[in-house]
């Protein structure tokens, strides 16, 4: 066999093992890892573990995201339990539900399960959650229909979603496989996401994307709206005095009826009553939209 002919073989069978091998995901960038906060969550993955659930009652501020695993199962948790669970969540606690063998924990928050998938998603649209997050490879999961707000999706079915609950919110997906494509940012967002935390911003700056968004509200509805906001001072009440924050000093406004809750960007976190009655932000199209407060779950600066 000549060099030429052996050359084009070997340069085949590499080109072949390339397209074999996964797409390993990157490590999360120095900028993302000092953005990321320390999240508390409880863990339910058998019976015995539902009596955490007495943590959520007796200190539901020590706690920022319940995560029920597939080994769980409905009839694991007492009448006493769930209630302090969805109670929980109404008031702005958040679940992270595995999608794998849990249609009945899914039908209980208003999802409806089809058919199980796996492999690589692909993000389903624009939200904070899916920051810097193009293919993400879930292990086997339902896909979802009646959601809140899509995430992911595969073949035209949707594979990761949001559904809103009270003030709270349930976040539906498989395992995600933090080792290949996106899945270790994603993951991240997840977490500061539902911990009510400002998703960490873009590192993406060769192509448009998130990172040109400035600003995001989330309606009640699950509507997300994004641009730059125009009111540019919020005013709020906490026990120890009202005060007035620039928008430039502030990184994230949770509004609930446990109580509001604002996030300054140098790391203070304090809690009381927004006193702004409306938020203005001009979208990327030119319009302007005004939203009155009470019908706002958060606002989230992302630059």
């Amino acid at each position: 066999m000549n060099t030429s002919r052996r050359s084009l073989i070997l340069l085949v069978a590499i080109g072949a093992l390339l397209v074999a091998l996964p797409a390993v995901s990157a490590p999360l960038s120095p900028e993302v890892k000092k953005a990321l906060h320390e999240v508390e969550e409880i863990i339910i993955d058998s019976e015995g573990d539902t009596a955490k659930i007495w943590d959520l009652r007796d200190n539901p501020r020590g706690t920022d995201i319940v995560y029920i695993d597939k080994d769980s199962a409905r009839n694991d948790f007492s009448s006493s339990q769930w209630t302090v669970l969805t109670d929980w969540i109404r008031n702005g606690g958040t679940l992270w539900l595995d999608t794998e063998g849990n249609s009945a924990f899914l039908k209980e928050f208003g999802f409806y399960p089809g058919e199980s998938m796996d492999g690589t998603s692909t993000s389903a649209g624009f939200h904070p959650v899916l920051t810097d997050v193009e293919k993400v490879s879930l292990y086997e999961g339902a896909t979802l229909q009646d959601y809140d707000v899509p995430l992911l999706e595969k073949e035209g079915k949707v594979t990761a979603a949001i559904n809103y609950y009270g003030e709270g919110m349930i976040m539906a997906l498989p395992v995600i496989n933090a080792d290949k494509n996106d899945g270790n940012r994603f993951k991240a967002n997840l977490y500061e996401f539902g911990a009510g935390y400002a998703v960490p911003p873009s590192v993406t700056t060769d192509e448009p994307g998130p990172a040109d968004v400035h600003e995001e509200i989330t309606l009640r509805s699950g509507e997300v709206i994004a641009g730059e906001l125009i009111t540019h001072t919020f005013h709020f009440r906490t026990p120890y005095g009202e005060f007035s924050f620039d928008d430039n000093d502030v990184a994230l406004i949770s509004v609930s009826q446990d109580g509001d809750v604002i996030e300054l960007i140098r790391g203070d976190r304090l809690v009381g009553t927004l006193l702004t009655g409306q938020i203005e932000l001009r979208t990327p199209s030119g319009e302007i939209r005004t939203v009155m407060t009470r019908n706002i779950r958060r606002v989230i600066r992302t630059r």
